[in-house]
């Protein structure tokens, strides 16, 4: 027969149980506590005296604003998770598109999806907007260079820029609002499965609406619309190919050990190229050298360089460095506006580490690139009839400028 406890005995080992653990309990819950604390205060410091930006980007009032915030979420605080997540909410507020969260001890709270219809669009001529890429299954309403006249009711320009808006004072990682406005442009509409917005586009001449549901979740951006045809592949990185007009084209995807060679391979295919146009929209960054300054300081002039915001960290300074050692003009648009030297710091409890900006990298002019950018000499926005027919509006502006410099 199994044995069983006196009544009264086990309410007396209850009882004393209860009295012993809830002090060890609440020892337990007030250690963390103590420790994420103790995180969270070093993280302020630390980014107090190393961060360079505040005044810079105009957000001195949000950070103080985040710490009075989170540190009330602070008092529920209950996991390594949670912390990490207030930690990751804190790098959002300065705005930074090199802040990064590595080696976590827990696992960091995912972001919520995000969902939108499939679309890609472009700042037009004439303060437009046009299609870049149609959704899937919507090609013959929607084809690229259709003009957008109105989002959900409003003005397509004024509905777009006022989202940018709303995106760089929610803050995240980027570091300039032009960056935050080309998501709002490639990766438009962006927000929960299902939604549904009604787009009043231009077919040929009479306005017409139509419904997307956003059913695409977002991750990943076009980079460049209407390119040459059949380019030439160098590494993982670079094309170039020869423009209708007989100047030269590269594309660099990203700026690596494929950079330096597939200069040096365009120029000897083709010896007798009536200038090159260089494009970096959407280059990734990543680093270069001495070789790739030398590849740069050999191009045959003229020479022209797309760029927008989707060109960042050393893609941005590439941008430079052509105007500086090939005396390069500058098509397009603003850069990211993200280029900096970073530090690591470890928290001292060892939950995680993170790398933060400390010193920005400097335009030709001596102004910060973070922030910034790099400004084009000529701004180029889309013409819809030339996206239409299948053309670049910034190469066929560049190539342009290549033909008058080159008679």
């Amino acid at each position: 027969m199994p044995y069983r406890q006196p009544a009264a005995l086990a309410l007396a080992l209850t009882v004393l149980v209860g009295a012993v653990v809830a002090p060890v309990e609440r020892a337990c819950l007030a250690a963390p506590q103590t420790t994420y604390a103790t995180d969270l205060a070093a993280f302020y410091k630390q980014v107090d005296e190393v961060y360079p930006f505040f005044d810079l980007k105009g957000i001195r009032q949000d950070w103080e604003g985040a710490k009075r915030r989170l540190a009330m979420q602070l008092r529920t605080c209950r996991s390594d998770s949670q912390f990490l997540g207030l930690v990751v909410e804190a790098m959002r507020v300065l705005r930074d598109g090199h802040a990064t969260l590595e080696n976590p001890k827990a696992e960091i709270p995912p972001q919520p999806k995000e969902y939108y219809p499939g679309l890609a669009l472009l700042p037009g001529i004439k303060n437009s907007v046009l299609v870049m890429y149609p959704p899937k299954g919507y090609e013959s309403q929607l084809k690229a260079g259709t003009p957008i006249l109105t989002i959900d009711g409003k003005p397509a320009r004024a509905y777009l820029e006022a989202r940018t808006k709303q995106a760089w004072a929610k803050g995240g990682f980027f570091s300039s609002p032009q960056r935050a406005r080309l998501f709002e442009y490639r990766i438009p509409l962006r927000g929960q499965q299902g939604e549904r917005h009604t787009l009043t586009y231009l077919d040929g001449r009479r306005p017409r609406p139509i419904t997307l549901p956003s059913t695409v979740e977002a991750h990943g951006w076009p980079h460049t619309y209407n390119a040459p045809k059949d380019p030439q592949r160098v590494g993982s990185s670079f094309w170039y190919a020869r423009l209708p007009s007989g100047a030269g084209y590269m594309y660099l995807r990203r700026v690596d050990g494929s950079s330096a060679q597939g200069i040096q391979e365009a120029l000897a295919k083709m010896p007798n190229a009536r200038g090159w146009v260089v494009d970096l929209c959407g280059n990734g960054g990543g680093g270069y050298d001495e070789a790739l300054i030398n590849a740069i300081k050999a191009m045959p002039r003229p020479v022209a360089v797309i760029i927008d915001a989707g060109c960042i960290s050393a893609g941005e300074t590439l941008a430079r460095d052509f105007r500086r050692y090939a005396e390069a003009r500058l098509f397009g648009s603003k850069t990211a506006g993200s280029s900096t030297s970073k530090t690591q710091w470890a928290f001292p409890s060892g939950i995680a580490t993170v790398r933060i900006s400390v010193r920005s990298r400097w335009r030709n002019d001596r102004q910060p690139i973070e922030f910034n950018g790099i400004d084009p000499d000529v701004i180029v926005e889309a013409n819809p009839e030339e996206v239409a027919r299948g053309q670049n509006s910034a190469i066929q502006r560049a190539s342009a400028y290549l033909m008058a410099q080159s008679k």
